[in-house]
């Protein structure tokens, strides 16, 4: 079953995470990649709320991506909200409080939610400057793993603030 989670708090949270990245995340770049707090949360609440809290938080990161770059807008939004259903309905068939687990969904997630979004610009716009292979190697991945080690910091915090652990795992 799922935690029940109040709207207003999701939306706060999310609007600090986009100013700390924008603020911080954005100029702590390592060789070019920075992380992305953004779909950091997104899995987190698709985890640990469920695919509609998930969808909502991917949608509402989305947003906030989309109103600040310069890509096509919407595009952001769909991608990680569909991110955000989807890693929510896999989610029970996880183990979700295992550090690994959390690790490689935020990966997996990140990874795909970059590539759909290089394959679905590509299309809008109808021009690639770069393949995808030169784009998966030389971003994706970099970014991915660098956003998948950001989560080991991000959801302890976020599961200590929400008491998401159960009493027996305090013994």
């Amino acid at each position: 079953m799922y935690n029940k989670m109040k709207r207003f708090p999701l939306y706060v949270i999310l609007i600090f995470a986009f100013l700390i990245q924008l603020l911080f995340l954005d100029r702590v770049n390592i060789l070019g990649v920075k992380p992305d707090l953004l779909v950091i949360l997104a899995v987190f609440f698709a985890v640990f709320f469920g695919p509609f809290t998930g969808a909502e938080a991917g949608f509402i990161s989305g947003l906030l991506k989309d109103i600040y770059s310069l890509d096509t807008f919407g595009v952001n939004s769909v991608l990680l909200s569909l991110t955000g259903f989807i890693v929510g309905g896999l989610s029970p068939k996880f183990f979700k409080e295992s550090k690994l687990t959390q690790v490689l969904l935020v990966f997996v997630s990140s990874v795909l939610y970059m590539i759909a979004h290089y394959l679905v610009s590509s299309l809008i716009l109808k021009i690639a400057y770069v393949t995808l292979s030169e784009y998966l190697y030389g971003l994706i991945l970099p970014s991915s793993f660098y956003t998948a080690m950001l989560s080991l910091i991000v959801f302890p915090v976020l599961i200590d603030r929400y008491r998401l652990k159960n009493d027996a795992e305090y013994l």
